[in-house]
């Protein structure tokens, strides 16, 4: 069973009395434990096709499949359930909230799963230390680089147990170093623990990171590496 399959996936938008395709006609697999690019341009469809297989949109045709699950057969709770049991979202902008410290980030998708406080302190602590931040627990975003604050993501992308993570350009607020740096950290985590990831990227230079390349264009799947 594949973590995720796209089917003659296509996603329309309208933009005023325009209908910009987004994605036309992809179809692709991705297995589990798997270390996947996306690559292409600005505007090539990559942050499009990780939202559907995010379940974050739907697709206006084609048949997205997650954890071999049909997504169009799942109502909103479902839905919801998916995302949090399933999945783990890693995002350029980090999405961290800025009251709370990097532990309580981390542990913030533990409270919607009912367990014991100190059960779910315990799991944040454990992906903190495992991303190289367990001295930094107490610190709040603002006291943390950028590189630091997207190692908190990713903490809070795992902490979970996700079987599926998708990294939305993971790097690019970082420099070149540090980005380097953060895919090389996902690798040695999907190494380990076997999650796969799928992080989309137009930056050449971070490609060598990946197992396989799927490559967008115009909304189109040109090539795999």
């Amino acid at each position: 069973m594949s973590s995720a399959r796209l089917e003659d996936v296509s996603k329309d938008y309208a933009l005023g009395r325009t209908q910009v395709s987004a994605l036309r006609g992809v179809s692709l697999a991705v297995e589990p434990g798997e270390f996947v690019a996306v690559a292409g341009p600005s505007g090539s469809g990559k942050s499009t096709l990780l939202n559907l297989v995010g379940c974050l949109d739907h697709p206006s045709a084609g048949r997205v499949v997650v954890d071999g699950r049909d997504v169009a057969a799942l109502d909103d709770d479902a839905l919801s359930d998916l995302r949090a049991q399933k999945i783990g979202f890693i995002f350029q902008s980090f999405n961290l909230i800025p009251v709370l410290s990097a532990l309580e980030n981390v542990e913030f998708p533990l409270l919607f799963r009912g367990l014991p406080r100190a059960q779910s302190r315990a799991r944040a602590e454990r992906a903190l230390d495992e991303v190289g931040l367990g001295d930094v627990a107490r610190h709040r975003p603002d006291e943390l680089s950028g590189g630091q604050r997207q190692r908190v993501a990713i903490a809070r992308a795992l902490v979970t147990a996700p079987v599926l993570v998708l990294a939305d350009e993971p790097t690019a607020n970082l420099d070149s170093k540090t980005g380097e740096a953060i895919l090389d950290l996902m690798l040695d985590l999907n190494r380990k623990q076997g999650t796969t990831f799928i992080f989309s990227t137009h930056d050449p230079k971070v490609l060598v990171h990946a197992q396989r390349v799927l490559r967008l264009a115009d909304g189109r799947l040109e090539a795999a590496s």
